[in-house]
């Protein structure tokens, strides 16, 4: 049997044969009223079912769903005729037959999908009935209709395959035709041409987000006060605010920044204070003034009596904390408020403003900055806007000495002379080399001193600086942009989570004291986290003739064997990310890889972009397919992704002997070492 029966509704039931079974229930209501308004527009394929009378539905799954739906609310009658194509094919050919419906079909292309919503909003349909016809999202349609703006070009592009969905919703951005088109003969014929960030930065170069620093001080209302424009962005996830009069926002919250310097101006007594419209002091804002390190004024002999009390509160309660019952929610919260309350208290009577020198308060001041919650702030530091003088004694005053030697009855020129340059250097380096040898036995407090000047980012100068030449800077990537990167964002996050409580002091003493304090845990947590974010970028595979790009690093694939990391589990690709980026052939062989050559051959008539999104739905595991066939899409990433498994290393005799860590190349060693170490050699 293969022709077209009517067969009552009762009597069909869904085919264990079907494949589709995860999103079997999505929009079945918004298809319901589809087939109630239309009627059912495509039949469903049958075969007769064991029990007499009755037919398993093996193709059609969702529209039974929807018709059973109507049935249930009595809207069909159960005698309903519904138009079935009736086979007889055993349950392979029936999951053959189900799996070749659900994948091997084109998808409406996104052009025929935008004039089919442009068609209904013509007809005088409203967007909400559309996108609950469609079973679409308001925003979704939104963002459809947008697409159908584009400029002639752009949109003819789009619809040739010439450029992606994406690269279309990047030149979307924009309603305005001139600025599209721009960027359109700019970009259309180089490198930049199918990069969407590329597009998406220079449509908008001369607009700002509204969830920017700068917006949020602007204030939405008085931009709009002044005449500001605002345009929605429909295709990001946060679904934000493009503000593209910037010179108005630049106008507004350059004034309110001014306001807030003037007001500092007055109650700080610096010198000068000058606002940039920035989040943090720029190079070009101190190129020409020297910055100053002032230590804060000391306690009153009233506070120091205050300070002295909250110690005795904070022993106290650190000794009564040895004897509390964590159990007891209600003590701990109590004990806690206490602790807190004392240590912000102490905290209030230390942070007071630094004291300027008499003779420098004419030329001290300060930046006043935009914060990152869009409030005006001062920004950390104090700048001289003249040379320093250098003084004799660190820490001492430069005239001192001379007053002091006038009371003798001495005069200027009977002062000693200052020590020369080179002794004061020789001086100095031996000053260090006792530091150093107490330092290196005392492995806790070096251990410390590491981390602590690894994880303290700050660039001071002087009697600040860190006095240490370890650092453990980011390496320097030779990118125009950075790659979106989930496990990016999650490092930045998980920064988050340190114990931040010590980076809150001005001093650097006091930064590592409170440093020093964290327990072991929070101490391995940072060494963690700094080592994590020095690492270079490399390849998992082998670089091939005339591929560039980063070496392979065996020590990086050692690593990741050690904590058993899955790279499918961090990063996924996407048409953005990877598939837009690579040829027609090498995406039919990654089909080919998960799926088989059948799988990959149902693509061979597909254009570029459209199998592009293909490929994306199929390894973000939202096409249905075979069990086996989804579990190796979400577990596959491109060779230069993955991390290698790496040989065992066997002894290599004819390796040079490693040096000690620290000694010199070129030192020989003692006659009797080099007889111990001979045969010695060292894993390839």
């Amino acid at each position: 049997m293969n022709d077209i029966e009517l067969i009552p509704l009762g009597k069909l039931r869904l085919s264990e044969a079907n494949v589709r079974k995860n999103d079997s229930n999505l929009f079945i209501e918004e298809l319901a009223a589809n087939i109630e308004a239309k009627g059912l527009l495509q039949n469903l394929i049958v075969v007769p079912a064991k029990k007499r009378g009755m037919f398993d539905v093996t193709a059609g799954g969702r529209r039974l769903r929807a018709l059973n739906f109507l049935l249930a609310a009595g809207k069909l009658p159960k005698d309903h005729p519904v138009a079935c194509r009736v086979l007889d094919i055993d349950a392979a050919e029936q999951s053959e037959l189900s799996l070749i419906e659900n994948v091997i079909r084109l998808d409406m292309t996104p052009t025929d999908e935008i004039r089919a919503y442009k068609h209904f909003v013509n007809e005088g349909s409203d967007l909400d009935a559309i996108a609950k016809r469609f079973g679409r999202t308001r925003r979704f349609i939104e963002g459809r209709l947008r697409l159908a703006d584009l400029a002639d070009p752009i949109f003819a592009a789009l619809e040739e395959g010439k450029i992606t969905l994406d690269v279309a919703k990047a030149y979307a951005t924009t309603p305005n035709h001139d600025r599209q088109m721009m960027v359109w003969n700019e970009l259309s014929n180089s490198w930049q041409g199918n990069n969407p960030d590329s597009i998406r930065r220079m449509v908008t170069h001369s607009a700002i987000r509204s969830s920017s620093p700068m917006a949020k001080l602007a204030s939405e209302a008085d931009y709009l006060a002044a005449g500001g424009k605002i345009e929605r962005d429909l295709f990001t996830e946060d679904g934000g605010e493009t503000w593209i009069d910037a010179e108005i926002a630049q106008r507004i919250a350059g004034e309110k920044l001014q306001a807030f310097a003037a007001e500092v101006a007055q109650t700080s007594g610096y010198a000068w204070v000058r606002p940039i419209l920035e989040t943090r002091v720029t190079y070009n804002a101190t190129e020409d003034l020297h910055q100053v390190h002032l230590e804060p004024a000391p306690l009153t002999d009233e506070e120091q009596v205050e300070a002295d009390k909250l110690l005795e509160t904070i022993s106290a309660l650190e000794a009564e904390s040895e004897t509390l019952d964590e159990d007891d929610e209600a003590a701990a919260a109590e004990f806690q408020s206490r602790w807190d309350a004392a240590s912000s208290a102490y905290d209030a009577l230390h942070d007071k403003p630094p004291v300027i020198p008499e003779e420098m308060k004419a030329n001290v001041g300060c930046f006043v900055i935009i914060g990152a919650d869009g409030q005006p702030t001062v920004a950390s530091g104090l700048y001289s806007d003249k040379p320093l003088e250098r003084r004799k004694a660190r820490g001492g005053d430069a005239g001192e000495g001379a007053s002091g030697n006038a009371g003798q009855g001495g005069s200027a020129s009977s002062a000693p002379k200052p020590l020369s340059q080179k002794l004061v250097e020789e001086l100095a380096v031996q000053r260090r080399d006792i530091l150093a040898i107490n330092l290196a036995s005392n492995p806790a407090i070096a251990l410390d001193y590491l981390i602590f000047a690894i994880a303290d980012s700050r660039a001071l100068y002087s009697a600040q600086a860190l006095g240490t030449t370890l650092r453990a800077p980011s390496p320097s990537l030779y990118l125009a942009n950075y790659p979106e990167s989930p496990a990016h964002t999650l490092m930045a996050d998980m920064r988050e989570t340190l114990d931040l409580s010590w980076t809150e002091h001005r001093r650097t003493v006091d930064r590592f004291s409170a440093f020093s304090a964290l327990d072991d845990d929070a101490k391995a947590s940072w060494l963690a986290w700094c080592m994590a974010k020095t690492l270079e970028a490399s390849m998992g595979i082998d670089k091939k003739a005339g591929q560039s790009g980063p070496e392979p690093i065996d020590l990086h694939d050692h690593l990741a064997a050690l904590m058993g990391i899955n790279v499918a589990s961090h990063w996924r690709p996407t048409s953005a990310n990877y598939f837009d980026r690579v040829s027609k052939q090498a995406l039919l062989a990654h089909v080919s890889e998960v799926g088989g050559p059948t799988m990959a051959a149902s693509f061979m008539g597909s254009k570029k972009g459209d199998l592009s999104a293909s490929c994306e739905k199929l390894f973000a595991g939202e096409t249905i397919v075979a069990p086996e066939v989804k579990e190796a899409a979400l577990a596959w990433v491109p060779e230069a992704m993955r991390f290698r498994v790496l040989a065992a290393s066997e002894p290599d005799e004819g390796a040079p002997v490693e040096h000690e860590p620290g000694s010199d190349a070129g030192d020989l060693e003692p006659a009797e070492e080099q007889d111990a170490h001979a045969g010695e050699t060292v894993d390839a």
